[in-house]
């Protein structure tokens, strides 16, 4: 079996990595492509892959109106997408643009995602030329939810569940001092098309966060965009792969980064996130919800945001707290990458059998590690 990866941000490498690996050690052909986006080729180098950076001078166009640059990005993209496929077979592929050079080809692609199409329209020419999407069951996708996947998971448990992330402490010694608590703070740049007129955490806001905390334990930053220089000092550079283990073992995560957030929730590290994207996303509703590990404060309403950090650091045990209501999160949920894992080596069986029997998923709840589920 052929299959080619089509790597387009850091987030995209997180939820495939186990899979590509675990394909890779069964023998299948796995090509990968990437493009120049933040830290995503240094991850790629870092897990030994061999790979193909297609845009190695990355796809914005400096100057252009947001869309404008969107559109010529994207024409750009199908053109050498169609370029390095020329000449090679392959029996799927899996990412973004690559559904519609899968049409061009003929060649069946699936689109995993968990934005919803009211929150990243932009997306929809994603989900009218792919085979399938795979979503979580949450994720609304609104008339193309026939053609959705669901399953009983978050994207985040594909890198994060206990099956493959174990936390180690040895990992985040650099900036620990005198065994204290510490907050993680998470300022991103909002620069996307579909940030335009979103916002999230302010240098006024961050400033009044970092007063709440410092008499608690310590603050650690990790921020896209520039800072004040009385909060630099509060600034650490994260090695790429360490990201998980600082999420784990802060006492409160606090951001305007969904993904993070999402993080941080399932490995039960009460997270708050600031921004306009929390209400749009069903899955973070449904992590405060039903499982209250994350809450989603409104940025109309910065004094709310303040209260919650408030309440949370008063609250006795919050860890053991938060860890109970991550295992029962862990046990009503699947290990994601198992699934996609024996969803691709089965394709496209697997998607006749899920169609008709969409709990078949429930057989991945309890595996303790990736197996050969075959069909």
């Amino acid at each position: 079996m052929n299959i080619l990866f089509f790597l387009v941000h850091p987030a995209k490498f997180h939820f495939h990595r186990v899979q590509i690996n675990e394909l890779i050690s069964r023998g299948y052909n796995v090509d990968i492509i990437i493009t120049k986006k933040d830290i995503l080729e240094e991850l790629v180098k870092e897990e030994g892959w061999q790979y193909t950076n297609i845009f190695p001078e990355g796809r914005k166009i400096p100057g252009l109106h947001v869309y404008v640059g969107a559109l010529i990005s994207l024409l750009r993209t199908v053109y050498r997408l169609l370029k390095y496929t020329k000449g090679k077979k392959y029996d799927l592929f899996v990412g973004d643009l690559l559904t519609i050079v899968g049409r061009l080809k003929r060649v069946p692609s699936l689109y995993p995602t968990d934005d919803v199409l009211i929150q990243v329209p932009e997306q929809a020419v994603f989900l009218a030329t792919t085979n399938q999407i795979i979503a979580p069951q949450i994720t609304e996708l609104e008339k193309y939810n026939s053609k959705k996947i669901g399953y009983k998971g978050y994207k985040a448990l594909a890198h994060l569940h206990p099956n493959y992330f174990t936390p180690d402490k040895s990992r985040i010694f650099e900036y620990l001092r005198n065994g204290k608590d510490f907050f993680l703070i998470r300022c991103v740049k909002f620069g996307a098309t579909h940030d335009i007129d979103k916002s999230g955490i302010t240098n006024e806001i961050l400033t009044k966060l970092v007063n709440i905390l410092k008499t608690r334990g310590e603050i650690f930053i990790t921020s896209e965009r520039e800072l004040p220089a009385e909060l630099e000092k509060y600034r650490i550079q994260i090695r790429k792969k360490d990201i998980s283990h600082y999420l784990y073992f802060a006492k409160i995560f606090i951001g305007d980064s969904t993904t993070m957030c999402s993080e941080a929730a399932v490995l039960g590290t009460p997270s708050v996130e600031f921004d306009d994207y929390f209400e749009e996303i069903e899955q973070m509703q449904e992590l405060e919800d039903k499982y209250g590990l994350t809450f989603g404060m409104k940025i109309s309403n910065p004094e709310n945001m303040f209260k919650k950090v408030e309440e949370l650091l008063n609250t006795p045990n919050l860890n053991e707290e938060f860890q109970e209501k991550r295992q029962k999160l862990l046990s009503e949920t699947i290990d994601v990458s198992a699934f996609m894992v024996w969803l691709i080596e089965n394709y496209p069986k697997s998607i006749a059998i899920l169609k008709k029997d969409p709990a078949y998923q429930n057989r991945f709840n309890v595996r303790t590690k990736l197996e050969p589920v075959h069909v």
